[in-house]
């Protein structure tokens, strides 16, 4: 059963249970996951943080954005909506400054540690060339830029309060099926977008040569994409290492499967995933990339987004 626990200003800590309304939203894209829940009301006083519980465990762990408090026809209800505290992290400004050779531990203690996040990975890895923090930059987007030069990757804090700088982190493999050997779901969707996928970037690495340096994603060219950008890898703010990220995320947006299941379902969120279909085969290679669950009178569904894994093709046993 899931349960809220909500401290207000003065500290003190409410426990409601048996909300009417519930949603609860994690996307990889999106650095903050959400939560709204609606209750018949109680006082809680202003509330400031907010820990949701799937019977012992720590689902969500977050700061409340707005509290309603409804009185209609059909009675008096009270409203909470907060997101993870990845949102500390958005709505804080860094100080500018300038980081020459920074490692992951720096950039975790000056910029995220103080807001209650703890460290998933122990790695700490120093990023070989200066960091530039600009006035009117964020904390997400001082750890984002280390992230992404440093380990080529986008940092994620999961819904429990854990930052992984690495990214979404796999938690075991997750098999949705339609013949009852593993999660059942009610609705599948596949979706094929090529708009989405790069078949070649042009990099310029010096002013004299030009365009002349050529990455090709051959997997999009092998299957008659026709879509080139150019970058001037001259200018400290493309990196060469932006041509990787461009190529990977038209990859992560050209395909997905969504899945409509039964219950709660957001522990699956970054594992690794399995769908088997009667109609379409076996489809692995996928992992969990988003995940929002809709509780309401009629019950609760989740809705989950499945992605190729590592800018892979997947796979089908027929």
């Amino acid at each position: 059963m899931l349960s809220f626990e909500l401290t207000d200003t003065q500290g003190k800590t409410h426990l409601l249970t048996r909300p009417l309304k519930l949603s609860i939203r994690m996307d990889e894209d999106v650095p903050a996951d959400d939560c709204c829940a609606v209750f018949a009301y109680e006082d809680v006083g202003e509330t400031v943080d907010v820990r949701v519980f799937d019977g012992d465990r720590v689902i969500f762990v977050g700061v409340a954005d707005e509290q309603e408090h409804i009185i209609g026809e059909q009675g008096r209800f009270l409203k909470i909506s907060a997101r993870s505290l990845a949102a500390r992290l958005l709505d804080n400004e860094a100080m500018p400054e300038c980081y020459d050779h920074p490692s992951a531990a720096l950039i975790f203690e000056r910029h995220v540690q103080r807001y209650g996040i703890v460290r998933g990975e122990n790695d700490d890895a120093v990023y070989y060339g200066e960091q530039q923090v600009n006035k009117g930059m964020s904390q997400w987007a001082v750890l984002k830029n280390f992230c992404t030069a440093c380990y080529s990757s986008t940092p994620r804090v999961t819904a429990d309060g854990v930052l992984w700088m690495k990214g979404i982190r796999s938690s075991g493999e997750a098999v949705f099926s339609d013949t009852g050997d593993g999660i059942v779901y009610t609705h599948l969707s596949e979706t094929i977008k090529r708009c989405e996928e790069l078949s070649r970037v042009n990099v310029k690495i010096n002013d004299e040569d030009g365009y002349v340096y050529r990455i090709e994603n051959d997997d999009a060219v092998r299957r008659g994409i026709c879509r080139e950008r150019y970058v001037n890898a001259v200018l400290s703010s493309t990196p060469m290492t932006c041509v990787d990220t461009m190529i990977k995320n038209g990859a992560d947006a050209s395909f997905s499967i969504r899945l409509k299941c039964p219950g709660f379902l957001a522990q699956v969120m970054g594992s690794d995933a399995v769908v088997k279909n009667r109609r379409l085969a076996k489809i692995g290679g996928l992992y969990v990339s988003g995940v929002s669950y809709r509780l309401d009178s009629s019950g609760g569904t989740s809705t989950l987004i499945l992605k190729r894994r590592n800018n892979g093709c997947g796979y089908r046993d027929m």
